[in-house]
This record gives structure tokens, sequence and C-alpha cells, in this order.
């Protein structure tokens, strides 16, 4: 991307440029519409200010205004005009001045060799220089000084160069205003700069080390008590205090069993002590309960601080901080938590933090467990899974208008149908449609060619190595391990084998998945999911995508432990694009029991068509006994054991289905071609 009008625009607005240059010329954090202010271009203050600010109708672009001198402008001119620079020059300073990140224009002539990811990561260097007065002031402030900066390797950067990811240089610059400090590492760099931001506060130069533990090497061999805190700063401020610690990648970061085993070998107490934010507070439960450590949490601090460093900056007394060490020492830890520990007793599970039910997508989807969302081909079902995905790892607060509540904004989606093509495909669509740029937190494992076992397998490392909220298996068919899908016990097995990685990763798995051919055109019910009882039974959510007239489509949760009785009886209307593929909450809701319509018995070809999808579902390729026959009519089309035994006899009558070995099996067995799934050529 070259650095134009239009690039800056796409990652800043224009009131976000105007509050950046205006902050020297008033003294709020954020400079209002219409409040004048003293004109920033005149040597002397006015005595009646009269520069303002203020949105234009239609566009809404944000510019400036004196009504007294008649300066008027955009954002780019109030730049150029400060700081006496051409257009392009404004545009660079910009760039520069925000951390945008834009790349130059490159000549066009000028032909580059692509380089591989991590050649890119690896190219980089840093200038440093020795710290300023005002940056020691600053750190001074959570009590950390010098000898402990140079203890853990912290450097001021007057400037670094590095290159994107595309493989063009860039440089940023330090300055007086602008702190870049730099936590050392072997081969990789982690910069800090604290007044940018929030999404620019933190950037990384070369191969992070996966799995780094900052403070880690500075612990010493044993000693009474280490603090586990939520980041670089937290670590400082407490060893500046005389206190060991060490902080994970982020407070959302899981920690080995191996890692937890040592700490308690070298430490008598090992205590959680995070943010008190909600992320905070949420993790260090998580991270106390299952390890058995100990855990504080901090009081409220004034100035929205939450961290043990703005604590410090308080004014707070080692004194204090020991008081509320010895108050939170006063609660026993837990036992460490054994993931496959099955017996409980009612101490230990109240002691596992909150009670309520946990939701991903409030108050429908579960924050942990397994899910499935089933419905006909092209009703859109996995453009609606992977539309789940993009937004979480945006990190949006909702999804067809419902809070969504992600601890890592990070999601993966097992694609078993669509490759590489098709999926970047649909995924240009959807990121297009929702005018956003893609992320690294969504990430796609295609694995049309891999069994249960490998997918598994593959699933656990890298959930290890960085926890999501949601994982997507499309399609559950590939995944399945029987040759029966009416088999209940096959079923069972297949949903508890991911069930266990949902419970070991603290994130929730959802099986994109198909109904029964004879339930298209009936309401929505558990009973239409192909698998029978034994799949919708051990799910805690089970949902029916269904169409309706045009791009209407339903929103069906057919069963949902701890789920509202509204969602359970009515349906959600929504609209699905075809220019996006992006589904839309209406706000309707619709009686579930409405939804659907009976096959029009009267007409001799269409029940016959109707008789002949169930008996092509019910005995694919095998041997079904009148009986079983039967039970799964019922089951599948929610009609009576008479008129189930009446289809029977029609099948024998119209040919459909022969007598063999005291069973019956399809007269004419379904071709290979028959057999493939429904949807293997459709991307929906």
């Amino acid at each position: 991307m070259s650095i134009t009008k239009e690039s800056i625009l796409a990652k800043v607005n224009s009131y976000e440029i105007l509050n950046y240059y205006l902050k020297p010329f008033h003294n709020s954090d954020r400079l209002l519409a219409a409040k004048n202010i003293s004109n920033p271009f005149l040597t002397q203050s006015q005595e009646t200010p009269s520069f303002n600010i203020f949105p234009s109708m239609g566009s809404g672009e944000w510019r400036y205004k004196d009504f007294a001198t008649g300066d008027d402008g955009s954002c780019f001119d109030l730049v150029m005009k400060l700081q006496n620079k051409s257009f392009p020059e404004a545009l660079e300073v910009i760039n520069n001045d925000l951390n945008l990140f834009i790349e130059r224009n490159s000549s066009e002539d000028e032909q580059r060799i692509p380089k591989k990811r991590s050649e890119v990561a690896k190219s980089f260097s840093i200038v440093k220089r020795a710290f300023t007065q005002n940056e020691l002031d600053f750190w001074a402030k959570f009590k950390i000084d010098f000898d402990t900066l140079t203890r853990y390797k912290v450097s001021a950067v007057a400037k670094f160069n590095t290159l994107s990811k595309s493989g063009h240089p860039y440089e940023v610059l330090s300055s007086e205003t602008k702190f870049i400090f730099a936590y050392e590492n072997e081969n990789w760099t982690k910069l800090y700069k604290p007044f940018d931001e929030k999404k620019y506060k933190f950037h990384y130069l070369g191969d992070k080390e996966p799995g780094f533990m900052f403070g880690w090497n500075q612990l010493p061999s044993e000693a009474e008590i280490v603090f586990i805190t939520g980041g670089e700063k937290d670590v400082m401020c407490l060893a500046a205090q005389g206190y060991n610690a060490f902080s994970l990648n982020s407070e959302t970061a899981t920690l080995k069993t191996e890692i937890a085993t040592e700490l308690r070998q070298r430490f008598k107490k090992v205590i959680v002590l995070y943010d008190n934010d909600q992320t905070g507070l949420k993790q260090s439960q998580i991270l106390s309960v299952t390890h058995g450590f100990y855990r504080i949490v901090l009081p409220e601090m004034a100035n929205n601080g939450k961290d043990i460093s703005d604590y410090f900056s308080t004014a707070a007394a080692v004194e204090e901080f020991e008081t509320l060490i010895n108050s939170s020492l006063m609660v026993p830890a837990s036992e460490p938590l054994n993931t496959e520990k099955t017996i409980f007793n009612a101490v230990e599970l109240m002691a596992m933090g909150n009670v309520e039910p946990q939701y991903l997508m409030e108050p429908i989807f579960p924050q942990k467990g397994s899910a499935v969302l089933a419905g006909k081909p092209d009703t859109g079902k996995s453009q609606f899974a992977r539309q789940l995905c993009i937004q979480i790892a945006l990190g949006l607060q909702d999804f067809i208008d419902f809070k969504i509540n992600p601890v890592h904004s990070k999601a993966v989606y097992v694609a078993t149908e669509d490759n590489l093509e098709a999926t970047r495909f649909l995924l240009n669509k959807q990121m297009t449609g929702l005018g956003k740029e893609a992320k690294e937190n969504l990430r796609f494992m295609f694995a049309d060619t891999m069994g249960q076992e490998e997918i598994l397998s593959e699933l656990d490392k890298a959930l290890t190595a960085e926890p999501v909220d949601l994982v997507v298996i499309d399609s559950f068919g590939d995944i399945f391990k029987g040759g029966d899908s009416n088999n209940n016990m096959a079923m069972r097995n297949t949903v508890k084998t991911f069930d266990k990685i949902a419970k070991n990763h603290n994130c929730l798995i959802l099986f994109v998945h198909h109904i029964n051919k004879g339930a298209y055109r009936i309401a929505p019910g558990q009973e239409h999911i192909q698998g029978g009882a034994g799949l919708v039974q051990k799910v805690r959510l089970a949902i029916q995508l269904s169409e309706g007239e045009g791009n209407t489509r339903y929103f069906t949760v057919v069963k949902g432990n701890y789920c509202p009785k509204e969602y359970k009886q009515n349906s959600l209307e929504l609209n699905f694009s075809e220019e996006t593929f992006l589904f839309t909450n209406t706000g309707r809701m619709i009686p579930t029991n409405e939804l659907g319509t009976q096959p029009n018995f009267d007409n001799k070809e269409d029940k016959y068509i109707e008789l002949e999808e169930t008996a092509e579902t019910i005995f694919a390729n095998k041997l079904v006994s009148y009986g079983s026959f039967v039970k799964q009519f019922c089951e599948i089309t929610s009609k009576s054991v008479p008129t189930a035994k009446r289809a029977h006899a029609n099948l024998v009558k119209f040919g459909l289905i022969e007598q063999c070995n005291g069973s019956y099996r399809l007269t004419n067995p379904l071709t290979n071609e028959e057999e493939t799934d429904p949807d293997s050529d459709i991307p929906f």
C-alpha cells in the first residue's frame, strides 16, 4: 500500500489526525466539535479564540475553521500549514507520527524478489541511545530505577528500521514526546511505545520465541514467593521492590503443566497477580484454580488504574502491598486441577469461580464445549460459521446483533471440503463485505486429506501454542469415525474426542453438519439432524439453519443447554447476502412451528419423490430390518407408526426396496457418486 490520502484515511480518521496535531493547543484529551481554541497558526494567542473543528455535513469529514481569520481546511491542510510541508511530505509526517506503517511507493520498474515471512521478520536494526531524564522519570513513576532496567535488558531506542510483511523497508524515530523502549532478547526484540494508541504500543521485531516468559531468567533457583504478572512493566515494578516475578506472553496465555510443577518445587508460594479488569480477573481465576496457585486481586484505583505498576504509581507503599499479600495468603490455594479428574466435591466445584453460565455469543453459544450447526445444502451454514470466526478474530462486539464475549479474540476454521483457493475467495468476499482487513487471529487448517486422529493431533498442537475461543469443524461427516451414521454410540464417541480438546483448551468446538433429506421441507427439529440422537444428545447446543423465501434464512435453536426458552420456541429471521456472503439479523422472530411446509401428498409425483428420498436416507447401502425402518422413519418424519408401516409397504410396492436375508435394501443401491456429500461442490 502506497502513502496516499486514501491509504491514511483507511488507517485513521480525519478527527484523530486533527486531534493529534492540535493537542498542544488545548488542555483536554479530546477536542470537542465547535469548541473554540486559539488559532495554532498565529504567533500570539487570540484574546477571543475563534478556531474550532467540525464534521462536514454529508461526507462526515472533520475540518477546521477560524471565523475570525478565515482559515479553513482539512486535516492534511492543517499538517501542511503547521509544519510547512508539501502535501506528499505531510502524508509522510502523518504516517510516521501516528505509526501507521504504510509503505512508501516503489518504482514501477523496480523488481523485488518476494521474501519468505521468516526472512522478513529477521530483518531489523535498532539504534540505541542513553536514557533521557524524561524517560527515566517515566519509569520512576512506577518505582522502576535504572539498575532494574539494566538487569532486564531494557534500552532506550533512537530509531528502528525493519521490513513490512511484503518486504518494504521503513523507519520509525523516537522523540521527547514519543518514547520507544526495547525489551531485548537473543534473536528478537519487543518494542514498547507507551504514548502510542493501544494497538501500536507493542511491536515485535524478529522471530518471537514461542512460549517466552519475561523475567524467567532473572528468577532465583529457589525463594519464598514468586509472582506471575500480566506484563514486562509489572515484572520490573515488583523486582525493583525486591519481589520475584515473571510474566507469560499475555494474561490469556496458558501455562504448561511442567512449568507449574517446577514453580512449586522452587518457590513455597506462587501468586497470580493480574490486572483488576474483566480479562485479568477471569484469567487469574482460571490460572490459580487450574494449577493450585494463590491469587491477589488489586483494589480499585484512581484514574482507571488496573495493574501493579499503577498501584505503586499511586504512592502505595511496600508496607501496604505486604498487607495485601498477607490477606491473600490467608485464603488457602486450591489443589491443582486435574483435567482428567472426574470426581469433585462440592467445595472444589464452588471454588472454580463464576457459577453463572458463560457464553461466547450471549445467551446462545456456550463459551466451552461442543455445538452443531446443521442445515440442508445451499443455506449458507459454512458462511455463517466462518462469519462468526471472522468477527471473533476482528475483536468485534457483536454477531447478528448478539453480544460476543471472546477471551482471546482468536479462532480456527478446520476445512475438510473447501480447498485453499475456494477459502481465499469466500474469505475475501466476507472481509470486503465487513469493510475490514484480515487478521492473523483467524487461522485455517485444510484437512481434506487428514483423518480424525491427525486432525485431533494438529488441533491440540495449534491450541497449545495459541489458545482460541472457537474452533469450527466443517464438516462433521468428514471427521466422523464410524461406518453407520445412525449408530448412536459411534456418534457419541466422535463428539467425545473433540469435547476433550474443548475442555483442555477452554474453547467451543462448532460442527457444521447436514439434516436428513426427509426434513428439507418441514419445521426445524433436533430429530432432523443427521446422526440421530447420539449426536444431538452429546453436544451442548444444536442449531438448525433453514431457508425462507429469497435470501431469508431462519436460525433455530433445536437444543440448547441454559439457552432461554424464547430462542427455543421461536426462530430468528436472518438475511443472507449473495453478494457478501454475510448474515444480518432482521429483528423478527417467527414461531418455529410455523416454519416449513408439509409436502403435497395429493400430488402422486411429490409423494413418490418424498418416499424415495426417505428410503435413500434410511437404507443408503446397507441392510435394514423392518422394525428398524419403522423406528427411523418415525424419527425422521415425525409420523406415526401406522404411517411408517404403510410407507414400507409402498416402497415394496413401487419396487424401491427388496427383501434380502430377512431384511431389506434399496433395489438400486447408491453409487459412489450418489454417496458423495451433497455439499461437496457448494461453498456453503
